[in-house]
């Protein structure tokens, strides 16, 4: 199987990234100003949180966008990537967008991007260092390896079927959680005479607060035990993998498994279940559970508080929630009969959650196993049907 070497601006009509100010937000506005956040697992993702813009600023900030368009991001979060699929966006200086010729097969050029050497790439062509930016001339300059346009469709559609399942699972997993935030929403409703509003403190077993190792020992990387960081929160009930591991020698401030961790510094708000012992870097807080029957109502609960956190966090320019502005939270509480029927209404599906989650991070490894061997030739398509 033979491989050509192109440049990613030989093989793109267009190279660009989003504005570089702000817009005039509107929230009754038909269009969503995107940045890199809302590029998710090939999607453009619209949060609660994502503003909106009328038409006019539309007309003023869109780009040349079509059907053949690839976002990658490139400013604080790397490596995001999504198709565009004629969102009525306007993107954010965070996000770069290229206009795959038609000659090429935009879905094999999504997959180079999904690939662990790209991702590397970005890091590795990194300007700043405590927000990370790519500039375009690095995207612009990137090798992308193209085999016969018969192989790039073979290679799209083995690589297709993966990912269509993994998206499969993701809207399951999306439906039971609105299952799960109804049932909390009817629970406080039907029981609201008997709600007792009770601080964190008063509920946990302990809170942790993390701490990262000294990454000049290398003794206390690379180990067994996940060490937790903003990152690894970002659209997961689960944190069920990490981007760092470390060792027994290196681990401070452990957390037993299906502790509730809540990031308080610059990103405020996310709210996760570790899955196994883990640590967390300083950003973030964790609930050690008193009594297992509090784990999905806290969760659900503490899932909705970002704007609230937000308002009480601390810092002039960057959002910090300390350990004990974090304890004194207050939560409604429900006598311990209530939690524990809410408990056994909803623990099924947040099983299912997990499950979900851990198949598609396997479906994930066998990607990422197979990206590049179909890539690089060491799987030959030339003779094969598919």
């Amino acid at each position: 199987m033979i491989f050509n070497k192109y440049r990613l601006e030989d093989i793109t009509d267009k190279i660009g990234d989003g504005i570089h100010g702000t817009p005039k937000y509107d929230d009754n506005g038909d269009y969503y100003f995107v940045n890199g956040n809302n590029l998710v697992d090939g999607d453009i993702v619209f949060k609660k949180d994502t503003k909106r813009i009328n038409e006019e600023q539309y007309l003023k900030n869109k780009r040349d966008l079509n059907k053949n368009t690839l976002l990658v991001s490139i400013n604080g979060t790397l490596g995001n990537v999504a198709k565009y699929n004629n969102e009525k966006i306007i993107l954010g200086k965070s996000a770069c967008y290229m206009n795959v010729k038609d000659e090429y097969n935009v879905d094999y050029v999504y997959f180079v991007f999904e690939s662990p050497e790209f991702k590397k790439y970005l890091q590795y062509g990194a300007n700043g260092t405590t927000i990370k930016n790519v500039p375009l001339s690095a995207i612009r300059n990137y090798e992308i390896s193209i085999p016969s346009k018969e192989n790039q469709d073979k290679i799209v559609r083995i690589l297709k079927s993966i990912e269509d399942k993994i998206k499969l699972n993701n809207k399951i997993n999306n439906n039971l959680y609105e299952l799960c935030n109804n049932l909390f929403h009817e629970y406080l409703d039907k029981y609201e005479s008997k709600v007792e509003y009770k601080k964190i403190v008063e509920i946990a077993k302990k809170v942790v607060t993390g701490k990262t190792p000294s990454t000049a020992n290398k003794d206390f990387w690379d180990g067994d035990i996940p060490f937790i960081t903003i990152p690894d929160m970002h659209n997961q009930v689960f944190t069920i993998k990490t981007e760092r591991n470390i060792t027994e020698l290196g681990a401070k401030s452990i957390i037993p498994k299906n502790s509730i961790s809540v990031s308080c510094i610059a990103t405020v708000g996310l709210v996760s279940i570790n899955t196994e012992d883990s640590q967390t870097n300083q950003q973030i807080n964790s609930i050690v559970i008193e009594n297992d029957y509090d784990l999905y109502f806290l969760f659900e609960y503490l899932s909705e508080q970002e704007e609230y956190m937000k308002s009480i966090a601390g810092g002039s320019t960057t959002y910090n929630i300390n350990k004990n502005t974090f304890e004194n939270i207050e939560v409604p509480y429900l006598p311990k009969d209530v939690l524990i029927e809410f408990n056994n209404s909803v623990s099924s599906m947040f099983e299912k959650i997990k499950l979900n989650q851990y198949e598609n991070e396997r479906l994930s490894q066998l990607r990422d196993t197979l990206l590049p061997k179909l890539m690089n030739g060491e799987i030959d398509l030339d003779n094969v049907e598919i």
